[in-house]
């Protein structure tokens, strides 16, 4: 056996030969299971003790010389010189050796030394004097074992050298000296997996294997000739219960119960039991409940050694009781798929129910085989036409082409006009999913076609999906959904279906998206899109991906966050994950509103690292996602990251239209990237952008500065560039279209552009004005910079104080935010005059949100009780806290006595929960009395609780990136 990372144990060894070598009598007993290296260490031992003066014995137990006399000994030393075979004599000879030189004797399989020589052994190391003496001798893993008490007593005195297998780090190494195989990462894991580094079973699972280089695919196979080779010698003499039983066991697999292992070998349960202890002191299983092989590269080769009939037997045996006994489809279908094709009817429903389940748990190839395991038996047309379509859903994100080509050619097979109708619109879902519109039209009209006008139901479901489709054509919704979409319901052509329930909600879903559009009525997008999503299925991509949309441009967050968390429930573990992937981006959307720029980076790194660069399967929302997550990142301040996002997705060019023309998503990734050019210092290149966004929303009726204000930051952007009368036409323009969506958010951002082309008093004016829309807003963002441009316009105007209060608020709320760039704008204007006579802490390296949040966790709180006192999410409170420790450059809460002054009061007084002027939300709401339906008159900033009821929605609601569901609205 080669030997390789045992330097431990040598070194250890090393220290022994020199003892031995000074005089004192060493016995070592080497253990450990088989193939772990024993001999291999010997062989080692011996060339070292030689080398280092020593007359070195070998000698080996075994079968064929057990019942012998002397037979290691004489093999060690040679018989002694009167060539008797006696205690004396063996004695005497091995002291002449010692007079002369140290002597080292390596004795392999000491279980099975003769008596004889386990007692020679046993008396040449109890000499009267002290002796030059090493005694190695590899052993079984259980030191009480031994088969003579010579041998028992040797173990007794001896120290113990344990072996266990390689560690997973040093695999690849061993395959790569022993067997000239290389493995990667995940090849060498997979055989730790089966092997437990045993380097017996390493070197005879990786024998034969063609090439230089494996895979862990091809590792977890089965087990090759020589794998069974080896593996025998684990099994060799064997009793017959105790065989039946390891067959038992590799048949039932990891989940073994005694009972089921029992009946299948068909033993009485303590019959059983006593073949299971055997089976553990032969080290063939581990020593656990409930029984499994010690590796699994035993129980592979156990199952292979079977006969075939007698396996395939086994595996449907088990079957039937675990059915019988109602163990669950998943157990049933492994053993099922193990038999292969049987022609049972009973197995194919267990089949198809554990292809159901892991296709929901996210486990698509798994699903995929049994569903292929049920596609090799004989099956009646219409039960294997829908297990081809389960196949196919299966293999989506596996193989989407695959998937694509075996709906496609089941569709053209199909002769019912409802599987016709149901498959046509799997088929354009799929193309959808990938960006392929026009053929997604086009197969639902094929199929409309085909169908005919006796069949009027299913041809309108398809008219219905089509015009649902053309909402992602580049030259907006065709005319067909404009109808649909203007009709009343007594206008309505499918209304008749309406009871229909799936086909109302379609409807529906339109009617929400062209409105939202549109933006001419809020409330007429608000009503279908509800409508839509009333008791849709989590799994509806479609009508999510709209009409959620929907709420959140008419800012009902609480009611869209409700609807992603319901959706992200029942699809995150679905195959693909496409409803759950959609409910992850506008929960991060719905983070982005409310200011939560870290919030949405930690919802959107996970999706676009598992959707992937170039993404074939789901560009669409791939693209969103990504322009979520650069837009966040450039706000954040995190440059670098954005834009090496924005190059490994292919959307790095420097032209406005580049390769995103014609694309859903391109308009978002432009102005994803307008983000980015803004905060390098290139606002010409931003509105070049920004207004190549506008030309292809504008193209497809997208014209609500709800879906993306491109206006407003075209204005921001050209007016920094000082071409300030086109900003301002672009600025009155978005007003005029907030105004008719009448949202505070977008009237508020709008009159902000406007500001920013305006001068003196009337750039006041609308910024006071925008200031006041979004503060009615949840949009905190955007108000921390409507805020920070008021208070520096205020400056400008001589204004100081006003100026420092604004300045002031921005800052706190850019610190909530996570706005780095605001906040270091903000720092770099002259230092703001506090808005209240309490002195304010300050630190030269901290913003004022972080400084709040540090004191409060030096006084001992931890982050949950911060993210209630400051109305945070958990994840801004970790964030913040991550950036002080970096700031300060201490490791954790520890430093934070030293590196910041102590905080007077970590709370404010019980009669005083917040400061009037300046609320602990970070907003500066309007002094004065409070208005209040109650016509009371309230101290200034304190409104009654039903203004704070009719408030909630903003300021409980959306300021959270987790926002609760709520059961009604």
């Amino acid at each position: 056996m080669p030997l390789t990372g045992r330097e431990a144990e040598l070194a250890r060894l090393d220290g022994l030969i020199g003892r031995a070598g000074g005089g004192v009598p060493v016995i070592v007993a080497v253990r450990g299971e088989r193939g772990v290296g024993k001999s291999a260490l010997l062989e080692a031992v011996a060339d070292r003790a030689a080398d280092a003066g020593f007359r070195v014995g070998t000698a080996a137990g075994g079968p064929a010389v057990r019942d012998s006399l002397f037979a290691a000994a004489r093999q060690a030393l040679g018989r002694p010189d009167d060539g008797t075979d006696t205690l004396d004599g063996y004695v005497a000879r091995g002291r002449d050796v010692m007079a002369r030189t140290p002597l080292a004797l390596c004795v392999d399989d000491l279980m099975d030394v003769d008596a004889s020589s386990a007692t020679w052994l046993v008396a040449l190391a109890s000499l009267d004097r002290p002796v030059p003496l090493l005694i190695v001798a590899a052993a079984g893993e259980d030191p009480g074992s031994g088969r003579t008490a010579g041998a028992a007593e040797l173990l007794a005195r001896a120290e113990h050298l344990e072996l266990t297998g390689l560690p997973e780090a040093g695999i690849a190494e061993f395959a790569a000296r022993h067997c000239g195989l290389t493995l990667d990462a995940a090849a060498a894991a997979v055989c730790h997996e089966l092997t437990g580094g045993n380097p017996g079973l390493l070197l005879a699972h990786l024998a034969g294997r063609p090439g230089p280089a494996v895979t862990a695919r091809e590792l977890r196979g089965a087990a090759g000739p020589e794998a069974l080779r080896c593996t025998r010698r684990w099994l060799d003499d064997l009793p017959r219960p105790a065989l039946a039983m390891a067959r038992a066991v590799a048949v039932l697999g990891d989940s073994a119960e005694v009972a089921h292992a029992a009946a299948l070998a068909e033993l009485p349960v303590p019959d059983a039991l006593h073949a299971i202890d055997t089976l553990v002191a032969r080290q063939v299983l581990a020593n656990r409940v409930p029984p499994a092989f010690r590796h699994p590269l035993l129980g592979t080769a156990v199952l292979a050694g079977m006969p075939v009939g007698s396996r395939i037997a086994a595996h449907l045996k088990v079957a039937r009781f675990l059915r019988d006994e109602q163990w669950g489809a998943e157990r049933i279908a492994q053993q099922l798929a193990a038999a292969g094709p049987t022609g049972l009817d009973w197995a194919v429903e267990p089949l198809r129910a554990a292809a159901r389940k892991l296709l929901h748990e996210g486990r698509a190839e798994e699903a995929s085989r049994y569903l292929r395991c049920v596609l090799r038996d004989r099956l009646p047309a219409d039960v294997r036409s829908a297990v081809r379509r389960e196949l196919a859903e299966a293999e989506t994100f596996v193989d989407p082409d695959l998937a694509l080509s075996e709906l496609d050619t089941l569709l053209r097979e199909s002769e019912d006009p409802e599987v016709c109708a149901e498959l046509a619109l799997d088929v354009a879902g799929m193309l959808i999913d990938r960006a392929r519109p026009a053929d997604a039209a086009s197969v639902l009209d094929e199929t409309a076609e085909r169908i005919g006008a006796g069949h009027p139901a299913a041809v309108r479901r398809l008219t219905l999906r089509k015009a649902s489709v053309s909402l992602l054509d580049a030259a907006g919704p065709s005319a067909e959904a404009r109808r649909l979409a203007d009709a009343g319901p007594d206008g309505d052509a499918d209304a008749p279906e309406r009871a229909g329930g799936g086909r109302s909600r379609e409807l529906a879903n339109l009617r929400a998206a062209i409105a939202a559009d549109r933006g001419t009525d809020r409330e007429a997008a608000l009503a279908p899109a509800r409508e839509a999503l009333s008791g849709a299925e989590g799994g509806d991509l479609g009508r999510l991906w709209q009409s959620c949309a929907t709420l959140i441009r008419a800012d009902e967050l609480v009611e869209a966050r409700a609807h992603c968390w319901r959706t992200g429930r029942l699809s995150r573990a679905m195959s693909g994950r496409r409803a759950g992937l959609a409910a992850d981006i506008f929960r991060a959307r719905i983070c982005r509103v409310a200011g939560d720029l870290p919030g949405a980076v930690a919802i959107l790194r996970p999706v676009v690292e598992e959707i992937g660069p170039g993404s074939a399967a789901l560009p669409i929302v791939a693209g969103f996602a990504v322009a979520g997550l650069v837009e966040a990142l450039a706000q954040l301040g995190d440059q670098d990251e954005a834009a090496a996002l924005l190059a490994a997705h292919g959307v790095a060019g420097h032209g406005p239209d580049d390769d995103l023309h014609g694309r859903y998503e391109g308009p978002y990734l432009l102005a994803a990237r307008a983000a980015l050019w803004r905060l390098r210092g290139e606002p010409g290149r931003a509105a070049g952008d920004l207004l190549a966004a506008g030309r292809q929303l504008v193209r497809r009726g997208a014209v609500s500065p709800a879906v993306l204000p491109w206006r407003s930051r075209a204005a921001l952007a050209l007016a920094a560039d000082g071409a300030t009368d086109r900003a301002e036409t672009l600025a009155r323009e978005e007003l005029e279209a907030a105004r008719r969506w009448g949202t505070p958010r977008t009237i508020g951002v709008a009159r902000h552009a406007l500001a920013m082309t305006r001068s003196g008093e009337r750039r006041l004016m609308l910024l006071t004005e925008a200031v006041r829309h979004l503060e009615a807003s949840p949009a905190r963002l955007e108000l921390a910079v409507a805020r920070a441009d008021l208070g520096a316009a205020l400056r400008a105007a001589g204004r100081t104080a006003e100026a420092d209060r604004e300045c002031a608020a921005a800052l706190a709320l850019a610190g909530e935010c996570g706005a780095t760039p605001l906040a270091r704008r903000l720092r770099a204007a002259p230092e703001p005059v506090p808005a209240h006579d309490k002195p304010v802490r300050t630190h030269p390296l901290l913003t004022p949100q972080e400084l709040k949040i540090a004191g409060l966790a030096r006084s001992g709180h931890t982050n949950r009780q911060i993210s209630q006192m400051l109305f945070l999410t958990m994840r801004t409170v970790e964030f913040h806290l991550s950036g002080v420790y970096r700031k300060l450059g201490i490791t954790g809460r520890q430093g934070l006595a030293a590196a910041i002054p102590a905080e007077p009061s970590a709370e404010p007084p019980e009669d005083q929960a917040r400061p009037a002027a300046q609320p602990a939300d970070g907003r500066t709401r309007p002094t004065g009395p409070a208005p209040c339906s109650c016509s009371r008159t309230l101290p200034p900033g304190q409104p009654c609780a039903d203004t704070l009821v009719r408030s909630s929605r903003w300021h409980d609601g959306p300021r959270s990136a987790e926002l609760r569901p709520s059961p009604s609205r």
